[in-house]
């Protein structure tokens, strides 16, 4: 499996923030509708300006996905995809 690297807007997220940390459930990208069923990882890009938090995830569909959430932004990213 290989990734393609992409930095494309999503139309809009649902995440929950809570107790610290964000966990993002469902987005909507190029006209789809993604809902998350796992987070696999989660880190944060503290040399940038405004801070990234990048998210690891895989839909109910199956896809693999990297998308980012950059602090004070209300506009959240996928970065990644997964390919076969």
């Amino acid at each position: 499996m290989s990734e393609v690297r992409i930095d494309e807007p999503l139309a809009w997220v649902v995440a929950r923030f809570e107790k610290g940390a964000i966990s993002p459930q469902a987005f909507r990208w190029k006209q789809r509708e993604f809902a998350v069923s796992a987070v696999h990882a989660r880190w944060v890009d503290r040399s940038t300006r405004p801070m990234r938090y990048g998210f690891s995830v895989s839909t109910r569909t199956g896809e693999v996905m990297e998308l980012e959430y950059r602090e004070g932004d209300p506009v959240w990213f996928v970065t990644a995809v997964a390919t076969a």
